[in-house]
């Protein structure tokens, strides 16, 4: 008997270690299952830890057990932004690197058409769960590069121009001839924008034209075409440094209606109620002057974010990249949303007046001019909503800047204005600059 139950108690204390090797296995083969994505990110650190961006990322890796995102700082390691950029490229031409890449505003079309980045609508058409007419579709091919889309903008502003001059205001869009037209018919008293300087003007203008300059896709330029020589004269009539007296009032200037163009960066439909109550009036956002095409256009507003093509898990990737164009994240996206729902609530809810415990009216946004007393946004009207919603529709090219080929421009332009070069010559110099900055970047 004493055998029999010294027999049992070895077979139970069998099973007991069985069971626990087994779970040991089966938690081993689990954590095996679970791969790692890294998300390469090139901010300072406040910044990425205060981001939406990773604020999601740990709601993901909350809810996913099978894949789990780890953002990587490529900042952290390298002091310059071109430094750590330059890895990233340099990680994935070795067939390493992250497996996602947020450019965040520092996105340059360059960057992302020089190999290094997978094309993201073959995931947008095998995809089941989305559907183009949930989006407004149009801000998404605005970051086209050539026929392939590099990276997804969740949410983007409209950069652009408004103005009430009976000149431009009857049109669709503006080129830099009509412009210079519209501005020699100003009085005495009118101006192009506020601190209007030969470099401000150049590089405001400079800054949103770059578009229609360069073909990223083929890594070409043109820098001696007559608008963009139009636009190098245009600007040298300016003055070269900005006097301003005591009382200038830039809210004023446009109150009044003496400034041509009103630069506005539409990241609310607030930013339309604020220049419909400065003007008066509904003013045209006639945006940047292209010699064709609409000319507001669609800016990153902190997420440009797009799949290494050196990632062995573009599927997985693709999967948390397709979460920001959910109904959640886009709720609550920074700027304006790309999903098209996501923006109706919004304008619905800017429609309706909010009240405080006495009854009174709570300002949610502010008209805002340095020196001057901010005016309370209360609502917005239906015409602001509408006006909106025509405006990003119509949206056909990004606000993207590549700096470096920026500030090759911004050089060779400073010349003209403080040399008094001459403008065909400083438009060949750029020419040649720039061709071999976007050739060498390819």
């Amino acid at each position: 008997m004493e055998r029999y139950r010294l027999r049992k108690k070895i077979v139970l204390w069998l099973v007991v270690i069985l069971a626990f090797s087994f779970a040991g296995c089966s938690k081993q083969a689990q954590e095996a299952e679970i791969k790692t994505l890294t998300l390469a990110v090139v901010q300072s650190e406040n910044t990425v830890q205060s981001s939406n961006l990773a604020k999601w990322v740990n709601h993901y890796n909350e809810t996913h057990s099978d894949v789990q995102i780890e953002i990587v700082n490529y900042l952290s390691d390298h002091m310059e932004l071109e430094d750590a950029f330059n890895q990233i490229k340099i990680e994935i031409n070795a067939g390493k690197g992250p497996d996602m890449i947020n450019f965040g505003r520092q996105y340059s079309p360059l960057d992302a058409s020089c190999g290094m980045m997978a094309d993201l609508y073959p995931f947008l058409q095998k995809d089941a769960s989305f559907k183009q007419q949930d989006f407004f579709y149009n801000i998404m091919e605005a970051f086209e590069v050539g026929e392939s889309l590099y990276v997804i903008v969740p949410g983007y502003a409209i950069d652009t121009y408004a103005t009430t001059n009976k000149e431009l205001a009857g049109l669709e869009r503006m080129n830099m001839k009509q412009l210079i037209d519209a501005y020699q018919t100003l009085d005495e008293e009118s101006i192009l924008i506020p601190g209007e300087t030969k470099s401000a003007v150049f590089a405001m203008f400079c800054y949103g034209c770059l578009e229609q300059y360069i073909d990223w896709e083929e890594g070409t330029c043109d820098f001696q075409s007559e608008s963009f020589q139009e636009l190098l004269d245009f600007a040298n009539s300016f003055p070269l440094h900005l006097n301003i007296a005591e009382d200038y009032s830039a809210k004023q200037i446009f109150e009044e209606g003496r400034a041509l163009l009103y630069p506005v960066s539409v990241d609310s439909a607030y930013k339309l109620t604020s220049a419909r109550m400065l003007y008066g009036e509904t003013p045209t956002y006639i945006g940047y002057p292209f010699e064709s095409g609409y000319g507001s256009m669609a800016a990153i507003e902190d997420i440009a974010i797009g799949i290494s093509a050196a990632s062995q898990n573009k599927e997985e990737a693709w999967e948390f990249i397709s979460s920001l164009l959910g109904r959640e994240f886009q709720d609550n996206v920074e700027g304006l949303p790309l999903r098209i729902a996501s923006l109706e609530q919004r304008l619905e809810d800017a429609m309706k007046p909010e009240y405080d415990a006495k009854g009174e009216k709570v300002a949610k946004e502010y008209l805002r001019f340095d020196g001057e007393d901010p005016v309370g946004i209360y609502e917005i009207t239906e015409e602001d909503a509408e006006s909106l919603k025509a405006i990003i529709g119509k949206v056909e090219f990004p606000q993207t800047t590549d700096y470096n080929l920026y500030n090759i421009i911004l050089e060779e332009a400073a010349y003209l204005f403080n040399e008094d070069r001459d403008v065909e010559a400083v438009s060949d110099t750029i020419q040649k600059r720039a061709s071999i900055y976007v050739s060498e970047m390819k």
